[in-house]
């Protein structure tokens, strides 16, 4: 069996900096101190990434550590700088699928679980969220799954409109249509619901 390194998140950690060609050739030359650059690059996107989708905290840092554990196994694989980040991604979205399918009777639709993206109560209460974000998150249940999902990752995860694209298998081009109807139904139902 592989020996994995063991990963600290170190104070400067977490930095919004992307990782760069050259801490990814690092990482793929087998240099532990660059996966260990990359692991405190993503793990505070990737966890949050998981815990919005699982609503637990636990669940969510061992689903964290198993998708970096994947990377650091398969690093060889990514072909380029550019798709690192959804590539990442990737995988911790097929972590998420995973747990569900563990989880749930296989009469569940996977489309229905590749598509959850629903907050629950006791996520929005571990968010802390004052009443407007409450009453914004409600508002998004009023859009498209789509544009759900494309306005979450873009607000939520703050990824670019190419990492969204490469994510969801469409040009960059389709995900700005996506997320302006998107933010023009929210305006909408914002209106309406201040009107009532």
């Amino acid at each position: 069996m592989e020996n994995f390194p063991v990963f600290t998140i170190s104070s400067a950690s977490l930095s919004q900096n992307p990782a760069t060609p050259e801490l990814i050739s690092r990482a793929k030359s087998g240099e532990e101190s660059a996966f260990t650059e990359i692991y405190n690059l993503y793990f505070g996107k990737i966890y949050k990434f998981i815990y919005f989708r699982v609503g637990h905290k636990e669940v969510a840092e061992d689903l964290s550590e198993d998708v970096f554990v994947k990377v650091f196994s398969k690093i060889a694989s990514v072909a380029s700088h550019g798709s690192f980040e959804a590539w990442l991604y990737q995988i911790a979205r097929n972590a998420v699928i995973d747990y569900y399918r563990a989880k749930k009777p296989a009469t569940v639709a996977l489309e229905e679980v590749e598509n959850t993206l629903e907050y629950e109560t006791n996520v929005i209460d571990a968010l802390n969220l004052n009443q407007d974000q409450k009453i914004l998150l409600e508002l998004l249940k009023g859009l498209s799954k789509e544009q759900q999902i494309v306005l979450k990752l873009k607000f939520f995860e703050q990824l670019e409109n190419s990492e969204i694209a490469e994510l969801l298998h469409k040009n960059e081009g389709a995900i700005r249509v996506i997320q302006h109807r998107a933010i023009q139904k929210l305006q909408q139902l914002v209106k309406e619901h201040i009107t009532k």
